[in-house]
């Protein structure tokens, strides 16, 4: 008896420890778990006619579209195993709009003797994605960190199966392969060597065959609405040919190119002008200058954004275009809008344009204040055009409270001049009797957001001489409680206006095009 019942016991141990497994837990450390029994033996004595199945098999293809679009590559490819219907949705145009490649898509681990274990990009499974929906992919972007080689190989492949669906008779698989692209972006980090040090900086380029291989690469897209390319930090002699082959094949189809810091120094980029259907162009100042302005004039450009980040030099060492150069693209092109922007996450001051069409200056930058002399001259080149004005997220920097040291008297004189202004974003200390001055003063405002934290509750506004008794009343009484001043203004814009909480305030994004 002791023998049966230690082998019973021994059996329900077993079956026990089959019923359980290990896991790894968020910090990456294994865990043994018990695994729970389910009901299928319960389901299997159901009758079929008690059986209830889920309808998500039944979901139409414009929601599984949007659904497969959120997903990465390989987890579009475990939901097509789910039924029919979802494998017909990842075959869907709309799935592959955007293609993301960064340095884990299509790798296997590799062991190096130097470096260890690697990922190195699986060249037969690149070959049999790149067949499947080669011919439905709209979009690729590429975002590099360390693994530029499989970025590289990758664009060779591309290009290889490009060349070889052109051919005579081609592979049925390789037909169309890349016909549909009208959009690639490409990011390289600067940062790579230091991802975690922002303010010690070494910038590295993307020269030689990285560059040649997205060259050829280029040249094989003869359909491209959409080109970005943000942060090359290239010598001279390479950003002078960087788009020869794009202006070889997409002049008359670009619609959106994106050049942020090609290079770091003075460097014209000519090739800009070239597009005649280009409508959105976004540039850093230091790649653009008379010549580029006037070859813009001839363009049916829209939107000019001058972005400089933490990549670009420092503002003192690039000089602004000529007054003449914007005067005669205002009179060839006067639709078009200029935006000035700074991406910085230390202080940094906008180069200003003279008699630029200016339409907004904005900053994401948390340590750039309002400083006095800079916006005397915003105020001064811009009065008749500038409509968008604002600092994006936090401030990591105190505001002083007295009235004097505050900015106060500036939006009210930015607001004053500025008679096209419709947009204005503030995260510095003001008083709540300034923000009822800026609504009665700004004629065209709209849009007006405000930290709730940096409002004092104050009347400190000495009284003006052409204010009635009435009106500094109102504005007295009106300026002793948030709710007080919401309702006011709310009436002044017209919609239910509210001060933004800090986790508001820094999601706002700002939309410099509106009323453009």
């Amino acid at each position: 008896m002791s023998a049966i019942s230690a082998r019973r016991k021994s059996s329900g141990q077993l079956e026990v420890m089959q019923k359980a497994g290990w896991k790894i837990d968020e910090n990456e450390k294994a865990c043994y778990i018990d695994i729970e029994e389910d009901d299928d033996e319960a389901n299997e004595k159901l009758d079929e006619s008690q059986r209830v199945y889920s309808r998500w098999s039944e979901l139409p293809n414009l929601v599984l579209e949007d659904i497969f679009a959120y997903l990465t590559p390989k987890e579009r490819y475990y939901a097509s195993l789910v039924c029919r219907q979802w494998y017909s949705a990842f075959y869907l145009p709309t799935v592959w709009n955007n293609f993301v490649v960064d340095d884990r898509t299509l790798t296997r681990p590799k062991y190096n003797y130097y470096s260890g274990w690697q990922y190195c990009l699986d060249h037969m499974r690149t070959q049999n994605c790149l067949a499947r929906i080669g011919r439905h992919l709209r979009g690729i972007e590429f975002r590099p960190w360390h693994s530029f080689n499989n970025i590289y190989q990758f664009m060779t492949m591309l290009s290889w199966s490009m060349d070889k669906g052109q051919e005579q008779n081609p592979q049925p698989e390789l037909v169309g392969m890349g016909r549909r692209i009208r959009s690639l972006v490409y990011h390289f980090p600067c940062n790579m060597s230091q991802p975690n040090d922002p303010e010690g900086i070494k910038l590295f380029g993307t020269g030689g065959q990285l560059l040649k291989g997205l060259k050829e690469l280029l040249l094989r897209l003869t359909d491209l609405h959409t080109l970005k390319l943000v942060d090359f930090v290239l010598e001279r002699f390479e950003a002078n040919h960087l788009l020869d082959e794009v202006v070889c094949s997409c002049c008359t189809k670009m619609r959106i190119l994106n050049l942020v810091n090609v290079t770091t120094m003075h460097c014209p980029i000519m090739h800009v002008g070239l597009f005649l259907n280009l409508r959105v162009l976004t540039i850093s100042p230091q790649n653009i200058d008379d010549d580029v302005l006037s070859l813009l004039a001839d363009t049916k450009l829209r939107h000019l954004h001058l972005l400089q980040n933490r990549y670009t030099p420092n503002h003192l060492s690039i000089s602004a275009c000529g007054v003449k150069a914007w005067r005669s693209l205002k009179a060839t092109n006067p639709r078009l809008k200029v935006h000035l922007r700074v991406e910085n996450l230390v202080d940094g001051d906008v180069v200003l344009q003279p008699e630029a069409p200016v339409h907004s200056i904005t900053y994401w930058a948390p340590q750039a204040r309002i400083r006095t002399d800079l916006l005397l001259r915003m105020v001064d080149h811009y009065k008749n055009t500038l409509a968008v004005y604002g600092h994006e997220l936090l401030p990591r920097f105190s505001s002083p409270k007295p009235f004097h040291n505050r900015i106060d008297s500036l939006l009210l004189l930015m607001c004053r001049q500025c008679i096209y202004l419709n947009t204005l974003v503030i995260r510095e200390k003001v008083s709540t009797s300034t923000l009822l001055l800026l609504a009665r003063t700004a004629k065209n405002l709209q849009q007006l957001h405000v930290r709730r934290f940096a409002v004092i509750l104050r009347c400190d506004w000495p009284r003006h001489p052409e204010w009635s008794d009435e009106f500094y009343l109102w504005l007295k009484r009106n300026s002793r409680s948030y709710e007080a001043v919401e309702r006011e203004i709310s009436q002044i814009l017209g919609y239910n206006w509210n001060l933004l909480s800090d986790r508001e305030f820094k999601q706002l994004t700002l939309n410099v095009k509106a009323g453009a």
